[in-house]
């Protein structure tokens, strides 16, 4: 008869023996999760090289640059915009903004109107007018009616927290600029 830990079937053998598969088991596992690691990290790498080989400055996205607008002017949507101090009848307005390249604010979409609603005080003049019983902005095109309703018998308009209005161009008001900037 074998004593403990004998050569019998139910010992287990000596620990050199039960180990054994165990052992070559946990190096089967360290080496399969090594090669894991390694595919991994190789496909890693051919995917940041792919990535740096097909694109191009022109594919990435472009931030604006903090200079593109004059100082004191504000940028939103490819536009530098400038809130005037001061004030001056409508015809005074479009002829400072002139002197800057701009013209007075030609609105061109909701999300603009938006943004001017928010951040103009004081219902300033902007750059539309009536020719002909017909708005037009100083750009030369119609004003789209669906966009934006004119209140008021004027024929010079001035942004104000409810929309657009016009009153007399003579009337002394302050101003918004508006200067877009070349597409690349």
């Amino acid at each position: 008869m074998e004593g403990p830990g004998g050569g019998g079937d139910c010992s287990g053998g000596s620990p050199e023996r039960r180990t054994g598969t165990g052992k070559d088991l946990f190096s089967n596992i360290w080496l399969w999760r090594g090669v894991a690691g390694a595919l991994a990290a190789a496909v890693i790498l051919i995917l940041c090289f792919q990535f740096v080989n097909h694109s191009s400055a022109k594919d990435l996205p472009v931030c604006p640059s903090l200079d593109l607008c004059p100082s004191g002017w504000l940028y939103f949507q490819r536009k530098c915009y400038y809130l005037s101090d001061s004030e001056a009848n409508w015809n005074s307005s479009q002829s400072l903004c002139s002197l800057h390249n701009a013209s007075l604010l030609v609105i061109e979409n909701h999300q603009e109107l938006s943004f001017m609603v928010k951040i103009t005080k004081e219902d300033p003049w902007i750059g539309l007018y009536k020719r002909n019983e017909e708005f037009f902005w100083v750009n030369g095109k119609a004003l789209d009616n669906k966009m934006i309703e004119v209140k008021g018998s004027g024929n010079c308009a001035y942004l104000e927290s409810k929309g657009v209005s016009a009153s007399g161009c003579y009337l002394t008001r302050k101003w918004v600029c508006s200067l877009s900037l070349a597409t690349d």
